[in-house]
């Protein structure tokens, strides 16, 4: 006679429950699907915001920019579609290394998934900062200068001596210089040594990173400590050209309230610095991984001593860049890592024995 085994009330509900959790998380997915649910909210809130700001601003956007826009993302469809096909034909092809070709195109398209999001991200921060700039309100760079200045921070005697030795100048220019280079290639290295969920962390502190930035720069305008200063271009000779100033002809053009063309974007955020955000972010990224953390660690640092000399950063956009990436990297933990609430009164309902 066939035995029926009968499970308790509480163990069904548990495996129900590790069920759903198995598959909130899949293997080879960017996240959990609340965090992906996340990165969409905070991208769409930006895509949103824009769409309604842009056509009551002076702002335009050169048609050339969607066709850049344009030429940018559809390889990667591209590409993820022929990945695609290609792992739906491995299933059916008896081949010696079938799982391993299965497994790489598997990470690139987890791979081209993260850069989808970086680079929408991207250009939607990218017009919410310039329509942040777009105002007439007072810049207050007389308050942040002033806060250097309580903190001890002299920014013209630093950046004197940081020009002083051409060697360190140009190894900063480069590290400053290595942002764009490491959004692509963090994000490769993320997912192609498998860990997916990094990737989705990542994607989601860059997008809400940017967008807090945004936010705290429509509330302190300012224009930098170079245009504040106003010292002689001899002291940024050492380090690239436009160090510092870059920025500063489109963000005073933007100031005017006359119409303005988006041709050649710049980033014009000063306070905070997302520069310094982004490479806290990117060192937390890769926190414990052996051979790529201590290079990224030290490339990183020399990041944020460039964003004085190159961003024509005061110190307090650097200490509240790094509040930034703070608030974003423990925010989006928070939210990857909430747990169903029927699992936690389940194992409260538990003797203390069957816990462990």
């Amino acid at each position: 006679m066939e035995q029926t085994i009968v499970r308790p009330p509480l163990a069904v509900c548990n495996a129900a429950v590790d069920f759903a959790q198995a598959y909130e998380r899949p293997q080879g997915q960017l996240g959990s699907h609340r965090l992906i649910a996340f990165m969409s909210t905070v991208l769409l809130a930006t895509v949103i915001a824009v769409s309604i700001w842009l056509p009551f601003s002076t702002i335009s956007l050169n048609g050339a920019v969607w066709y850049h826009v344009a030429i940018m993302m559809a390889p990667m469809v591209v590409l993820w579609v022929f990945l695609g096909a290609i792992r739906i034909q491995l299933r059916k092809t008896p081949f010696r290394f079938r799982d391993l070709v299965s497994k790489f195109a598997g990470r690139i398209q987890i791979l081209l998934k993260g850069l989808a999001f970086i680079s929408a991200f991207s250009l939607a921060l990218e017009l919410f900062s310039y329509l942040a700039t777009a105002t007439d309100r007072p810049l207050l760079d007389n308050y942040l200068a002033a806060s250097d200045a309580a903190l001890g921070f002299n920014w013209v005697a630093y950046v004197k001596l940081l020009n002083s030795h051409p060697s360190i100048a140009y190894a900063l220019s480069i590290a400053y210089g290595s942002l764009n280079v490491q959004l692509l290639f963090l994000p490769a290295m993320l997912a192609l040594t498998a860990r997916w969920d990094r990737l989705g962390e990542f994607a989601a502190q860059f997008g809400l990173a940017g967008f807090v930035t945004c936010v705290i720069m429509l509330m302190v305008p300012a224009a930098g400590a170079f245009d504040f200063y106003h010292p002689s271009p001899d002291i940024l000779s050492s380090f690239s050209p436009g160090a510092s100033t870059r920025h500063l002809e489109q963000l005073h053009a933007l100031r005017m309230l006359n119409p303005f063309l988006i041709e050649h974007p710049e980033g014009l955020v000063t306070f905070p610095s997302f520069h310094a955000a982004l490479a806290a972010i990117f060192v937390y990224s890769v926190r414990g991984l052996r051979y790529f953390a201590l290079p990224i660690y030290a490339l990183n640092a020399m990041l944020i001593l460039a964003t004085f000399p190159e961003g024509g950063h005061y110190l307090v956009d650097v200490l509240a860049g790094l509040a930034v990436a703070v608030v974003s990297i423990r925010f989006v933990r928070r939210i990857d890592q909430v747990r169903s609430p029927w699992r936690t009164n389940f194992e409260d309902a538990q003797p203390a024995s069957d816990q462990q």
